[in-house]
């Protein structure tokens, strides 16, 4: 059996090497699928849970609540994501794969106990964010450093890309917005059992993708961790990509989540299901502006990269000013766009710029590059929210984010000059 993965593995990434399709590749179409419904799973509950915290705690409490939660989920990958990437470089990644959505569609279980029984404490939150966060440090690693095992070279810019749309897209678009339908329609159950079994089927495919098994380098975890380390240091593009990766989960990604349902229910005073159309609609972004990018090559990429920091800042900005939830849904479709761009650039300049040998431990730096900035960026985000309010924390942090792309474009030249 195991001979026959190997074999399967082996010829899911010899054909059409001048193609850049990469769905040519059988592998890479279930790696793909199980992207979409795990992520659509992890997506519900960026919706479902902030639910959850803000009909159990005073209106006082709630940015303070959700970003407790966020920093639980997001703090175990500042102390596992690197262990996570040694992992990856050393054991079969679909096996790990498997596992750990294995045990979110576990936690997700929990979750449609607590809600059914109506449960009205939300400290279980906490420790259930911190499961969470402690499988994502070996998942996103084992995931992102598949793709360069499944394709040829000629199909690896458009399978990171595609891969992107699948995860993104469903992370932000289907998931939010089934979420907040289920939740705004149903009740919150009804969300967190489809968490279930989005979860469980995306571990059920990982399961039926062949790949070869890593070659075992003989030397302890501390020193293939080491290397890993020395690798990276070495490196003026990487070094420079993942100072650039820190910056989503720090000024966006953390300001966005917790003050989502607040600008939708204090500031736009619109309904629920707002919460996942908003989201959405960064989803819809993040689709469209992918699928762009799979059209052309793209020329002057470094450039492209730290000039999308500064038009992701001041589009930020635009959504803080926004008047209206429907205006916010324009503002946030194109911010989705720009996201496309960065995020797909720095993942594929990224994993171009590192060897396959080296290539868990070095996404499982970009694993940690949103980790630690992770619980800085939700924290931060809960103070400004509680001490002056959302749309100020929303500003805020996009006024940082655009001079900080301009000081990229001006003297991070390693990244920028990339092609």
């Amino acid at each position: 059996m195991a001979a026959a993965f190997r074999t399967e593995a082996a010829d899911s990434t010899s054909p059409s090497h001048e193609s850049r399709n990469p769905f040519l590749v059988p592998n890479y179409r279930r790696w793909w699928a199980a992207s979409v419904v795990s992520a659509a799973g992890g997506g519900i509950q960026m919706v479902t849970v902030p639910l959850f915290i803000t009909g159990r705690v005073s209106d006082d409490r709630r940015a303070i609540a959700i970003a407790a939660a966020l920093v639980c989920s997001a703090l175990p990958g500042v102390f596992l994501a690197l262990f996570g990437g040694v992992i990856a470089d050393r054991f079969e990644r679909r096996r790990i794969l498997v596992r750990t959505y294995t045990l979110a569609a576990a936690v997700s279980l929990c979750y449609v106990l607590l809600s059914a029984g109506e449960v009205g404490q939300v400290w279980p939150v906490f420790i259930l964010a911190g499961i969470v966060g402690s499988a994502a440090a070996f998942t996103q690693p084992a995931r992102q450093s598949m793709v360069p095992q499944m394709l040829g070279q000629s199909q690896l810019q458009n399978g990171i890309i595609l891969g992107t749309v699948a995860f993104m897209a469903s992370a932000h678009f289907l998931g939010p917005m089934a979420g907040g339908l289920l939740a705004d329609g149903i009740g919150l159950t009804s969300g967190f059992s489809a968490e279930v079994v989005l979860l469980a089927l995306g571990a059920v495919i990982y399961s039926r993708i062949a790949t070869d098994r890593p070659q075992p380098s003989g030397h302890s975890i501390r020193r293939d961790l080491g290397e890993g380390l020395r690798y990276a240091r070495r490196s003026p593009v990487i070094r420079g990509l993942l100072l650039l990766a820190a910056l989503p989960p720090l000024f966006f990604v953390g300001p966005l989540s917790v003050t989502v349902v607040l600008m939708v229910q204090d500031v736009f005073q619109a309904r629920d299901a707002f919460v996942g159309i908003l989201m959405g609609c960064f989803g819809i972004g993040v689709l469209a502006g992918s699928v762009l990018m799979t059209l052309r090559p793209l020329p002057r990429r470094g450039l492209l990269l730290t000039g999308s920091v500064i038009v992701g800042g001041v589009t930020f900005v635009a959504y803080g000013l926004s008047s209206s939830a429907e205006m916010a849904m324009a503002v946030l479709v194109f911010w989705g766009l720009g996201a496309a761009l960065f995020i797909n650039l720095v993942v594929s300049l990224l994993q171009e710029s590192t060897s396959k040998e080296m290539m868990g431990r070095v996404m499982s730096m970009y694993a940690l590059a949103f980790a630690a900035a992770g619980p800085i960026g939700f924290a931060q985000a809960g103070a400004l929210t509680s001490l002056f309010g959302p749309r100020e924390a929303i500003v805020t942090s996009g006024a940082v984010v655009a001079a900080i792309g301009v000081l990229a474009v001006l003297f991070l030249r390693p990244v920028r000059s990339l092609r």
